[in-house]
């Protein structure tokens, strides 16, 4: 099996370059590519079965774009989630998801580069806990499921919210970063509530943490 690219999709400009830096020290070709062309990106690739492909993804609302990965992409290569603030809820979807690593948009080169290293070696790389509560909660359903039901139920504006919420950001965060009032952010949870029959941020969290 080859291991010769990392395919970057939708990094920022900072992540970039620090990635073309990374790449040169690993000796692995970079590729740039969107969301919407990953698929011709690979495509146009040496279709060579042996070839695998690191593939890093940026998410500035992880759980909202999750849901726009096609599971069959998840399927293939290796891949690779950065993120501007990671918390233990959100590795876990990760995890869920098929991801093999996750990092935060403003880890050291030292530390990327030591998570790709462990990508490399077809071992995965998040915190211990994130994995000790994935173990925990294997039991239930899995969350991705739980999230793709929950979301069907909502409007987008209540799928956003949603996002913040599985994010691990408080009412408060979630009204500065969307620029509307907390009470807004509260009439918002509240109708999620009554769509989804839960009750808590707590039960959202059980059901699909």
């Amino acid at each position: 099996m080859s291991l010769q690219n990392i395919i970057t999709i939708d990094l920022p400009l900072q992540q970039t370059n620090q990635f073309f830096h990374i790449s040169n020290l690993l000796a692995l070709n970079l590729i740039q590519s969107h969301s919407d062309d990953v698929k011709n990106t690979l495509n146009t690739l040496e279709p060579n079965p042996k070839d695998m492909h690191i593939i890093v993804h940026y998410f500035e609302s992880p759980l909202t774009s999750l849901q726009q990965i096609d599971s069959d992409l998840l399927n293939t290569h290796l891949h690779i989630a950065i993120c501007p603030k990671l918390t233990t809820e959100l590795e876990v979807t990760f995890i869920s998801s098929g991801f093999h690593c996750n990092m935060q948009a403003d880890d050291s080169v030292v530390d990327k580069i030591n998570s790709i290293k462990q990508v490399q070696a077809k071992e995965i790389s998040f915190s211990h806990k994130a994995i000790s509560r994935y173990v925990l909660q294997k039991k239930r359903l899995p969350s991705f499921t739980n999230r793709t039901k929950i979301l069907a139920l909502t409007t987008k504006k209540e799928q956003q919210i949603l996002g913040f919420i599985w994010d691990g950001h408080s009412n408060e965060e979630i009204a500065h970063r969307l620029g509307i009032s907390i009470n807004t952010v509260k009439m918002h949870v509240q109708n999620i509530y009554k769509k989804t029959k839960i009750k808590s941020r707590g039960q959202l969290f059980a059901l699909a943490g």
